[in-house]
């Protein structure tokens, strides 16, 4: 794993979590998950989902490192999530960025393309639950994992405004 890959696993995990760079440092597991990742799916097709974001950032992009989201968006649906090999994936990674678990690919998707034994439903650590993306997300903290205070329980927890419309923290 090159520290490039590894820069531009995160720069592919902003754009498909919709939170900061500095967050997803923060969970302190960015290189596990780029690990697992590698571990489920092979170089390969990491390489191509790497290669196929860097192509919609560039589609996408003013050639100055600026982006139009709405324009990123489309790029990322055109270039990746359609895709039948990189698409499963990329979904695989943002719910491996919120729940912390590598949720295995779909059958079809293995027959096609390769079983492999880290391609099964797993938690990657057990660090993984409690600083999943989903709970800075509704506002709450992991049930079992962080003490909230006392009464804090009384109150729901809330969407905020700026995730409904899918920009992240």
């Amino acid at each position: 794993m090159t520290s490039q890959s590894f820069e531009e696993f995160l720069v592919l995990s902003v754009d498909l979590t919709a939170f900061e760079e500095t967050d997803l440092l923060g969970t302190g597991l960015a290189h596990q998950y780029l690990a697992k990742v590698r571990d489920a799916c092979g170089d390969e097709v990491v390489t191509a989902l790497l290669d196929a974001h860097r192509a919609a950032r560039a589609d996408a992009g003013d050639g100055a490192g600026s982006h139009d989201r709405a324009l990123l968006d489309r790029a990322l649906r055109h270039r990746i999530f359609s895709d039948d090999r990189l698409g499963p994936v990329a979904r695989n990674v943002v719910k491996l960025w919120y729940s912390g678990t590598w949720y295995g690919l779909p059958p079809e998707w293995t027959d096609r393309y390769g079983a492999r034994t880290a391609a099964e439903t797993s938690t990657v650590t057990a660090a993984s639950y409690q600083e999943g993306l989903l709970w800075p997300a509704i506002g709450a903290n992991p049930p079992g994992a962080r003490a909230p205070g006392y009464g804090s329980w009384a109150q729901p927890p809330r969407i905020e405004d700026r995730y409904l419309r899918g920009e992240g923290k």
